[in-house]
């Protein structure tokens, strides 16, 4: 059970880290993309940027707690600027009444309720997940059929934060949240490990959903071409042409 589990983190961090290669693109995108979906980019850097702060916690002080409550303001804060941007000035501000009480959410939880270095943010991160679920579920229910769904960044962009946030909210419930009598009924850890599995496709549909996200977003290269050369790759060796181009007359020897 132990070895099932060391390697089940490891998928876990693993997952953690594809987050690289939408920034990557996006990156290479930057100056040509629209910017309406400007907070997007900012999004990925947060995941970027706890990504090496968590590994700064882990290896060096022994205690990644702080990185959970930064993730999460990291996450809120930059969606709700997302929709923000996507929506008329009167409802930007009524995003920013609830991105402030979020805040005090947050820092009460960090000061008092869970500690940021002995405690997970469990108050605001279930604020903060609740709240970007109902902008995104407002925001899809008002878009205009404009273009085909498939090639909305919109509507792909409201999917992401449904599909992903409400899902690992209930996993983090269960990881977090379930009392320790009713724990005790399933056989060993079964029921935090089972929670934990569920993380791994879901960072993939995240991750997933963000690079189909940017790959339709108008300007720009293919996604591919705007990869940094260090994430371009291709399996088996590279062939030359098969076939020579035909030597012009002037090349002929005399």
């Amino acid at each position: 059970m132990t070895n099932y589990l060391s390697n089940l983190v490891a998928l876990i961090r693993i997952c953690t880290i594809i987050t690289v290669v939408p920034f990557a693109l996006y990156t290479g995108r930057k100056s040509l993309l629209p910017r309406s979906f400007q907070p997007v980019y900012f999004y990925l850097v947060g995941d970027v940027i706890c990504l090496l702060l968590d590994m700064f916690g882990r290896v060096i002080l022994h205690n990644n707690i702080f990185n959970y409550h930064l993730s999460t303001l990291f996450d809120v804060t930059t969606l709700c600027w997302a929709f923000g941007a996507l929506l008329s000035h009167k409802q930007r501000k009524i995003i920013a009444w609830c991105w402030v009480t979020f805040a005090l959410i947050a820092l009460g939880d960090a000061l008092w309720f869970d500690p940021f270095t002995n405690s997970i943010n469990v108050v605001s991160r279930i604020a903060g997940n609740s709240l970007l679920t109902i902008l995104a579920m407002y925001h899809v229910w008002n878009l205009r059929p404009s273009v085909r769904p498939e090639k909305n960044p919109e509507l792909i962009l409201g999917a992401m934060v449904l599909l992903y946030y409400p899902c690992s909210t209930l996993v983090f419930i269960v990881q977090e949240l379930l009392p320790a009598d009713l724990i005790t009924r399933f056989p060993g850890d079964s029921a935090a490990i089972s929670s934990m599995l569920l993380y791994p496709p879901l960072r993939i549909i995240q991750v997933g959903l963000l690079i189909y996200l940017i790959s339709i977003l108008p300007g720009g290269p293919a996604p591919r071409r705007a990869l940094p050369g260090w994430l371009r790759f291709r399996f088996g060796r590279r062939r030359g042409p098969l076939v020579l181009p035909a030597s012009s007359p002037t090349d002929r020897p005399k």
